[in-house]
Protein backbone atom coordinates (compact mmCIF):
# COMPACT_ATOMS: atom_id res chain seq x y z
CA UNK A 1 0.00 0.00 0.00
CA UNK A 2 1.30 3.44 -0.89
CA UNK A 3 1.76 6.24 1.61
CA UNK A 4 -0.93 8.25 -0.23
CA UNK A 5 -3.46 5.47 0.21
CA UNK A 6 -2.63 5.14 3.90
CA UNK A 7 -3.07 8.85 4.55
CA UNK A 8 -6.21 9.35 2.45
CA UNK A 9 -9.33 10.71 4.10
CA UNK A 10 -12.37 8.37 4.07
CA UNK A 11 -14.04 10.55 1.41
CA UNK A 12 -11.02 10.49 -0.92
CA UNK A 13 -10.34 6.82 -0.22
CA UNK A 14 -13.88 5.72 -1.08
CA UNK A 15 -13.81 7.90 -4.20
CA UNK A 16 -10.72 6.06 -5.38
CA UNK A 17 -12.35 2.75 -4.54
CA UNK A 18 -15.40 3.60 -6.67
CA UNK A 19 -13.26 4.65 -9.62
CA UNK A 20 -11.19 1.47 -9.44
CA UNK A 21 -14.34 -0.63 -9.15
CA UNK A 22 -15.89 0.95 -12.25
CA UNK A 23 -12.74 0.06 -14.19
CA UNK A 24 -12.97 -3.54 -12.96
CA UNK A 25 -16.67 -3.81 -13.82
CA UNK A 26 -16.12 -2.47 -17.34
CA UNK A 27 -13.80 -5.39 -18.01
CA UNK A 28 -15.99 -7.98 -16.30
CA UNK A 29 -19.11 -6.83 -18.16
CA UNK A 30 -17.28 -7.41 -21.42
CA UNK A 31 -15.53 -10.68 -20.64
CA UNK A 32 -17.54 -12.42 -17.87
CA UNK A 33 -19.67 -14.61 -20.19
CA UNK A 34 -16.47 -16.30 -21.37
CA UNK A 35 -14.70 -16.40 -18.01
CA UNK A 36 -14.59 -19.29 -15.54
CA UNK A 37 -14.94 -18.82 -11.79
CA UNK A 38 -11.15 -19.18 -11.55
CA UNK A 39 -10.68 -16.41 -14.11
CA UNK A 40 -12.96 -14.09 -12.18
CA UNK A 41 -11.21 -14.94 -8.90
CA UNK A 42 -7.89 -13.94 -10.46
CA UNK A 43 -9.37 -10.64 -11.66
CA UNK A 44 -10.77 -9.90 -8.19
CA UNK A 45 -7.48 -10.83 -6.52
CA UNK A 46 -5.57 -8.48 -8.82
CA UNK A 47 -8.12 -5.71 -8.19
CA UNK A 48 -7.95 -6.14 -4.40
CA UNK A 49 -4.23 -5.32 -4.59
CA UNK A 50 -4.91 -1.92 -6.21
CA UNK A 51 -3.73 0.92 -3.95
CA UNK A 52 -7.04 2.72 -4.48
CA UNK A 53 -8.90 -0.22 -2.94
CA UNK A 54 -6.75 -0.64 0.17
CA UNK A 55 -8.52 1.74 2.57
CA UNK A 56 -11.82 -0.12 2.18
CA UNK A 57 -10.16 -3.54 2.31
CA UNK A 58 -8.44 -2.68 5.59
CA UNK A 59 -11.69 -1.56 7.24
CA UNK A 60 -13.77 -4.59 6.22
CA UNK A 61 -13.72 -7.53 8.67
CA UNK A 62 -11.94 -10.41 6.95
CA UNK A 63 -10.28 -8.06 4.49
CA UNK A 64 -9.78 -8.89 0.84
CA UNK A 65 -10.33 -12.64 1.26
CA UNK A 66 -13.83 -12.11 2.61
CA UNK A 67 -14.68 -9.57 -0.09
CA UNK A 68 -13.60 -11.95 -2.86
CA UNK A 69 -15.44 -14.87 -1.25
CA UNK A 70 -18.72 -12.97 -0.95
CA UNK A 71 -18.50 -11.45 -4.44
CA UNK A 72 -17.76 -14.81 -6.06
CA UNK A 73 -20.50 -16.56 -4.07
CA UNK A 74 -23.14 -14.03 -5.13
CA UNK A 75 -21.91 -14.16 -8.73
CA UNK A 76 -21.94 -17.95 -9.09
CA UNK A 77 -25.24 -18.43 -7.22
CA UNK A 78 -27.14 -15.62 -8.95
CA UNK A 79 -30.61 -16.62 -10.12
CA UNK A 80 -32.74 -14.09 -12.03
CA UNK A 81 -36.00 -13.25 -10.30
CA UNK A 82 -38.54 -10.45 -10.02
CA UNK A 83 -37.42 -9.87 -6.43
CA UNK A 84 -33.72 -9.49 -7.23
CA UNK A 85 -32.25 -5.99 -7.42
CA UNK A 86 -29.73 -7.22 -9.98
CA UNK A 87 -30.47 -8.05 -13.61
CA UNK A 88 -27.51 -10.40 -14.09
CA UNK A 89 -24.56 -11.97 -12.28
CA UNK A 90 -22.16 -9.12 -13.06
CA UNK A 91 -24.55 -6.49 -11.71
CA UNK A 92 -25.02 -8.43 -8.46
CA UNK A 93 -21.23 -8.57 -8.09
CA UNK A 94 -21.08 -4.81 -8.58
CA UNK A 95 -23.68 -4.33 -5.82
CA UNK A 96 -21.67 -6.58 -3.49
CA UNK A 97 -18.44 -4.69 -4.12
CA UNK A 98 -20.05 -1.26 -3.81
CA UNK A 99 -21.67 -2.37 -0.57
CA UNK A 100 -18.22 -2.95 0.93
CA UNK A 101 -18.03 0.83 1.45
CA UNK A 102 -21.01 0.54 3.81
CA UNK A 103 -19.27 -2.31 5.61
CA UNK A 104 -16.03 -0.35 5.87
CA UNK A 105 -17.90 2.59 7.37
CA UNK A 106 -20.15 0.74 9.81
CA UNK A 107 -18.52 -2.63 10.59
CA UNK A 108 -17.98 -1.59 14.21
CA UNK A 109 -21.58 -0.46 14.71
CA UNK A 110 -23.84 -3.11 16.30
CA UNK A 111 -26.77 -4.27 14.22
CA UNK A 112 -30.37 -4.93 15.23
CA UNK A 113 -30.54 -8.70 15.66
CA UNK A 114 -34.31 -9.06 15.44
CA UNK A 115 -37.56 -7.11 15.35
CA UNK A 116 -37.63 -6.81 19.14
CA UNK A 117 -34.25 -5.09 19.08
CA UNK A 118 -35.55 -2.67 16.44
CA UNK A 119 -38.83 -1.89 18.19
CA UNK A 120 -37.23 -1.29 21.58
CA UNK A 121 -34.33 0.86 20.38
CA UNK A 122 -34.21 4.39 21.76
CA UNK A 123 -32.00 5.45 18.83
CA UNK A 124 -34.89 5.27 16.35
CA UNK A 125 -37.81 7.63 15.75
CA UNK A 126 -41.31 6.70 14.57
CA UNK A 127 -41.88 8.13 11.09
CA UNK A 128 -45.68 8.08 11.23
CA UNK A 129 -46.33 10.84 13.81
CA UNK A 130 -43.47 12.83 12.33
CA UNK A 131 -45.07 12.67 8.89
CA UNK A 132 -48.33 13.92 10.38
CA UNK A 133 -46.59 16.98 11.83
CA UNK A 134 -44.56 17.75 8.70
CA UNK A 135 -41.22 16.67 10.17
CA UNK A 136 -40.84 14.00 7.49
CA UNK A 137 -40.82 15.50 4.00
CA UNK A 138 -40.40 12.31 1.97
CA UNK A 139 -43.05 9.75 1.08
CA UNK A 140 -43.26 6.14 2.15
CA UNK A 141 -45.78 3.31 2.24
CA UNK A 142 -46.57 1.16 5.23
CA UNK A 143 -46.04 -2.55 4.79
CA UNK A 144 -48.59 -4.91 6.28
CA UNK A 145 -49.53 -8.57 6.30
CA UNK A 146 -53.19 -7.67 6.83
CA UNK A 147 -55.42 -8.54 3.89
CA UNK A 148 -57.32 -5.24 3.97
CA UNK A 149 -54.18 -3.13 3.88
CA UNK A 150 -52.62 -5.20 1.13
CA UNK A 151 -55.80 -4.98 -0.94
CA UNK A 152 -55.81 -1.19 -0.49
CA UNK A 153 -52.17 -0.92 -1.63
CA UNK A 154 -52.79 -3.12 -4.66
CA UNK A 155 -55.81 -1.05 -5.70
CA UNK A 156 -54.00 2.27 -5.33
CA UNK A 157 -50.92 1.10 -7.23
CA UNK A 158 -53.03 -0.39 -10.02
CA UNK A 159 -55.63 2.36 -10.50
CA UNK A 160 -53.60 5.43 -9.48
CA UNK A 161 -49.96 4.57 -10.29
CA UNK A 162 -49.02 8.25 -10.10
CA UNK A 163 -49.93 8.33 -6.40
CA UNK A 164 -47.30 5.90 -5.16
CA UNK A 165 -44.97 3.30 -6.72
CA UNK A 166 -45.48 -0.42 -6.60
CA UNK A 167 -44.09 -2.15 -3.54
CA UNK A 168 -44.99 -3.51 -0.16
CA UNK A 169 -44.04 -0.38 1.80
CA UNK A 170 -41.77 -0.07 4.81
CA UNK A 171 -41.73 -3.19 6.94
CA UNK A 172 -40.45 -0.98 9.77
CA UNK A 173 -41.53 2.68 10.09
CA UNK A 174 -38.60 3.66 12.31
CA UNK A 175 -35.40 5.49 11.44
CA UNK A 176 -32.39 7.23 12.92
CA UNK A 177 -32.89 11.01 13.15
CA UNK A 178 -29.70 11.65 11.14
CA UNK A 179 -30.99 9.51 8.27
CA UNK A 180 -34.38 11.24 8.40
CA UNK A 181 -32.55 14.57 8.17
CA UNK A 182 -30.54 13.65 5.08
CA UNK A 183 -33.61 12.12 3.38
CA UNK A 184 -35.54 15.34 4.13
CA UNK A 185 -32.72 17.34 2.57
CA UNK A 186 -32.76 15.09 -0.49
CA UNK A 187 -36.52 15.54 -0.77
CA UNK A 188 -36.12 19.32 -0.65
CA UNK A 189 -33.47 19.26 -3.36
CA UNK A 190 -35.61 17.06 -5.60
CA UNK A 191 -38.61 19.37 -5.11
CA UNK A 192 -36.51 22.35 -6.27
CA UNK A 193 -35.11 20.54 -9.33
CA UNK A 194 -38.08 18.48 -10.56
CA UNK A 195 -40.97 19.61 -12.80
CA UNK A 196 -44.13 20.95 -11.17
CA UNK A 197 -46.43 18.16 -10.00
CA UNK A 198 -43.62 15.72 -9.20
CA UNK A 199 -44.38 13.75 -6.01
CA UNK A 200 -42.08 13.82 -3.01
CA UNK A 201 -39.00 11.66 -2.76
CA UNK A 202 -40.18 8.11 -2.07
CA UNK A 203 -38.37 5.75 0.30
CA UNK A 204 -38.91 1.99 -0.04
CA UNK A 205 -36.91 0.68 2.91
CA UNK A 206 -34.87 1.92 5.84
CA UNK A 207 -34.26 -0.16 8.98
CA UNK A 208 -34.27 -3.95 8.82
CA UNK A 209 -33.31 -6.46 11.47
CA UNK A 210 -30.81 -9.20 10.67
CA UNK A 211 -33.66 -11.72 10.91
CA UNK A 212 -35.72 -9.75 8.39
CA UNK A 213 -32.71 -9.36 6.07
CA UNK A 214 -32.27 -13.12 6.04
CA UNK A 215 -35.99 -13.54 5.35
CA UNK A 216 -35.73 -11.24 2.33
CA UNK A 217 -32.80 -13.26 1.07
CA UNK A 218 -34.84 -16.47 1.09
CA UNK A 219 -37.45 -14.67 -1.02
CA UNK A 220 -34.90 -13.88 -3.72
CA UNK A 221 -34.05 -10.29 -2.85
CA UNK A 222 -30.44 -9.07 -3.04
CA UNK A 223 -30.27 -8.83 0.75
CA UNK A 224 -26.62 -8.92 1.74
CA UNK A 225 -25.07 -9.39 5.17
CA UNK A 226 -23.58 -7.51 6.85
CA UNK A 227 -25.85 -4.62 5.87
CA UNK A 228 -26.06 -0.99 6.94
CA UNK A 229 -29.85 -1.39 6.83
CA UNK A 230 -29.48 -3.63 9.88
CA UNK A 231 -27.59 -0.86 11.67
CA UNK A 232 -30.05 1.85 10.69
CA UNK A 233 -27.70 3.82 8.44
CA UNK A 234 -29.08 2.94 5.00
CA UNK A 235 -32.24 3.44 2.94
CA UNK A 236 -33.54 2.46 -0.50
CA UNK A 237 -34.86 5.35 -2.58
CA UNK A 238 -37.32 4.79 -5.45
CA UNK A 239 -35.96 5.97 -8.78
CA UNK A 240 -37.76 4.27 -11.69
CA UNK A 241 -41.22 5.59 -10.70
CA UNK A 242 -40.08 9.19 -11.22
CA UNK A 243 -39.61 8.51 -14.95
CA UNK A 244 -43.36 9.07 -15.45
CA UNK A 245 -42.98 12.60 -14.05
CA UNK A 246 -39.88 13.48 -16.07
CA UNK A 247 -37.89 13.68 -12.85
CA UNK A 248 -35.79 10.51 -12.86
CA UNK A 249 -32.63 12.20 -14.12
CA UNK A 250 -33.05 15.07 -11.65
CA UNK A 251 -33.24 12.60 -8.77
CA UNK A 252 -30.30 10.64 -10.16
CA UNK A 253 -28.23 13.84 -10.23
CA UNK A 254 -29.19 14.65 -6.64
CA UNK A 255 -28.11 11.20 -5.47
CA UNK A 256 -24.84 11.27 -7.39
CA UNK A 257 -24.03 14.69 -5.96
CA UNK A 258 -24.25 13.23 -2.44
CA UNK A 259 -22.00 10.38 -3.57
CA UNK A 260 -19.44 12.73 -5.13
CA UNK A 261 -19.35 14.86 -1.97
CA UNK A 262 -18.71 11.78 0.18
CA UNK A 263 -21.87 12.21 2.27
CA UNK A 264 -23.52 9.02 1.00
CA UNK A 265 -22.51 5.74 -0.53
CA UNK A 266 -24.92 5.43 -3.45
CA UNK A 267 -25.53 2.14 -5.26
CA UNK A 268 -27.55 1.82 -8.46
CA UNK A 269 -29.76 -1.20 -7.82
CA UNK A 270 -32.10 -0.67 -10.74
CA UNK A 271 -35.62 0.37 -9.79
CA UNK A 272 -34.46 1.73 -6.43
CA UNK A 273 -31.07 3.07 -5.38
CA UNK A 274 -29.40 2.23 -2.09
CA UNK A 275 -27.97 5.08 0.00
CA UNK A 276 -25.84 4.86 3.16
CA UNK A 277 -24.84 7.79 5.35
CA UNK A 278 -21.10 8.21 5.92
CA UNK A 279 -19.93 8.24 9.57
CA UNK A 280 -18.10 11.55 9.12
CA UNK A 281 -21.39 13.17 7.99
CA UNK A 282 -23.46 12.01 10.97
CA UNK A 283 -22.65 15.04 13.15
CA UNK A 284 -23.76 17.39 10.38
CA UNK A 285 -27.21 15.81 10.25
CA UNK A 286 -27.55 15.31 13.99
CA UNK A 287 -27.61 19.11 14.23
CA UNK A 288 -30.66 19.32 11.94
CA UNK A 289 -33.94 20.96 12.89
CA UNK A 290 -35.69 17.66 13.64
CA UNK A 291 -37.17 18.07 17.10
CA UNK A 292 -39.19 14.88 17.47
CA UNK A 293 -38.55 12.53 20.36
CA UNK A 294 -38.88 8.74 20.31
CA UNK A 295 -42.54 7.76 20.36
CA UNK A 296 -43.73 4.98 22.67
CA UNK A 297 -44.01 1.75 20.73
CA UNK A 298 -45.36 -1.68 21.47
CA UNK A 299 -42.61 -3.64 23.18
Amino acid sequence: MTRAAADASPRIATGGYRASLEHLMTGLTRWAPRMTASDITRQLTRWIDDDEVQWVVEQVPGGGDRIIEQALEEYTNFTPSIASNASDAVSVMRIVLMQQIDVAWWSRSPGFADDVAVNTSLDLLDLRPMRATGQVRFGFGIGSDRLGRRARDFTVQRLWPEREPRGAGLSCQLARPELIAVLNEMADRLALAAPAGTPRLWVNSIVRSVVHQRRLRTLGFTALLPSAHCQGWAADVELAWFERFGAREMLRDVLLDYSDSGVLNVIDEGRAWHVCLAPHAVARYSMSSISAVPTARTR
